[in-house]
């Protein structure tokens, strides 16, 4: 059985998380899961994790944060960056998780587990990090082109063509997620 969502407000923006409290925590420790970002993603990426997770009942929380733009969370109009969600799971850390965890990362998602180590008001909250799926070397050691991420941004999310949005549409469908998944993911 899914957790219902909880929410917290981080700049403005409700942002949406699921905890997963174990009965039997025999620690002061817990997990800290970030899923992989895109059409239709969100912390439910976790969801068989999270089942197998509570069937073994291993005595660790769960803490499922849903990325801003993800998810119940917020949508707002704008690009976020590694530093974005960074700095939205740091205060997610301290606001109400508030006891340290292991961060577990997906995937391209691996520059945002960077970041948040980087911060020193995380990095003492983080106490080991496991990085599942992790990208390929050139998509981590390449930097990007500034000009041309904003351009695909402004072209496909904040265009008069709506382009993303007619995307996003078709994409959010549950026959094009569970086959995007299927193919893609696992």
């Amino acid at each position: 059985m899914n957790p219902s969502p909880k929410f917290y407000d981080f700049k403005g923006y409700r942002c949406a998380y699921t905890l997963q409290a174990s009965e039997t925590s025999s620690t002061e420790l817990a997990l800290l899961l970030i899923h992989p970002i895109g059409v239709g993603l969100s912390g439910n990426f976790w969801q068989r994790f999270n089942q197998a997770w509570q069937a073994d009942n291993l005595g660790i929380s769960i803490y499922n944060p849903d990325l801003l733009g993800c998810g119940a969370s917020a949508m707002p109009r704008l690009a976020c960056y590694p530093e974005d969600f960074a700095a939205q799971l740091d205060y997610f850390l301290h606001s109400v998780v508030k006891k340290p965890v292991i961060l577990v990362v997906q995937g391209a998602l691996f520059p945002v587990a960077i970041k948040l180590l980087q911060r020193s008001s995380a990095s003492s909250w983080i106490r080991a990090l496991v990085l599942s799926g992790p990208p390929a070397w050139r998509v981590i050691s390449q930097p990007g082109k500034p000009r041309q991420q904003k351009w695909l941004w402004n072209l496909f999310f904040d265009s008069p063509l709506g382009i993303g949005n007619l995307f996003y549409r078709y994409a959010r469908r549950r026959q094009f997620l569970q086959s995007f998944s299927a193919k893609q993911l696992f």
